[in-house]
């Protein structure tokens, strides 16, 4: 029964994208790869928790799509998340779903019996220790995802352009790694409400361990992976994706953007940054990073 409800969940969520623009055909295909085996665990916790950045994150999209849009040469309305994008966001958290599964819920007989998230009476078994880490860093990658989302789709809302996070110097809209002070605190909340949907999941599934601690330490978790994540993904926008600005649309190029017949070079201009990785790497790492440094600080805590 729980394999035939995440097939229909799957199939209502690919619906559901395709309908609304928030997916390609490509990313309704790939988003089988992610979805299935994170809907196939035990825990709602993995499946609320991805569920709550797609949602979220699609209605986001639209908020800023007519301003993005015109900042942006490649901006797709909608958000239109292709295969390549579903997996950049998706990949590492679907990964440390199934790793749960066989190191924690497997080895504890199938079970999350007497396992709870960063419960200090148990923090000397070391299973325990491991499924804290574990949703720790799912929580940091779902948390970084939204955060950065959340960040990008709200802070091109500011009146006044961002700055540079390496040089705090202005820089036009839409440049990778500038940063305003609306983008900084969405990216908080963004990383917050993923927080607040997985203490939603225990309630659901495992209210054995429920504590007015708990609500708090994974809210304010899922805010700062927010937050760190998305200075992350700046940094390395800044740095390691190149922004290049056309004079003549008024626009950020696109990533790896060439002169194009009838075009002047001299029109494209570099804002920051070199040619190194495009805007979908970014995210795979900037989300891989803050999920190893979630999940190393809470099994050590």
């Amino acid at each position: 029964m729980h394999i035939l409800l995440t097939i229909a969940l799957y199939l209502a969520l690919a619906y559901h994208g395709l309908k609304k623009g928030s997916l390609s055909i490509s990313g309704a295909v790939a988003a089988a790869a992610v979805c299935l085996p994170t809907f196939s665990h035990p825990s709602y916790l993995f499946m609320i928790v991805l569920l709550t950045f797609y949602l979220s994150s699609s209605r986001l999209t639209k908020v800023g799509s007519a301003t993005k849009a015109s900042i942006e040469e490649d901006h797709k309305a909608g958000g239109q998340r292709t295969a390549v994008q579903v997996f950049s966001n998706g990949f590492t958290g679907t990964v440390i779903a199934c790793l749960h599964y066989m190191l924690v819920f497997h080895e504890n007989n199938d079970s999350m019996s007497g396992l709870c998230f960063a419960d200090p009476s148990i923090s000397t078994f070391w299973l325990a220790r491991l499924n804290t880490a574990l949703i720790a860093a799912y929580l940091g990658h779902y948390a970084c995802c939204n955060g950065d989302t959340w960040a990008s789709e709200l802070g091109v809302l500011s009146k006044g352009n961002p700055i540079l996070i390496t040089t705090l110097k202005s820089v036009p809209k839409g440049t990778n790694g500038g940063v305003s002070l609306i983008g900084l605190v969405a990216s908080l909340i963004g990383g917050a409400v993923v927080g607040l949907s997985a203490y939603f999941a225990f309630i659901l599934s495992d209210w054995h361990c429920l504590s007015s601690d708990l609500l708090y330490s994974l809210v304010i978790a899922g805010a700062a992976c927010g937050l760190v994540g998305s200075l992350i993904d700046s940094f390395l926008g800044a740095t390691l994706q190149r922004s290049t600005f056309n004079k003549k649309s008024g626009q950020i190029a696109a990533d790896f953007r060439r002169p194009r017949r009838h075009e002047d070079r001299a029109d494209l201009v570099v804002v920051s940054g070199y040619e190194v990785l495009d805007n979908h790497q970014v995210n795979f790492v900037s989300s891989l990073t803050t999920a190893f440094i979630a999940g190393i600080v809470a099994y050590n805590l």
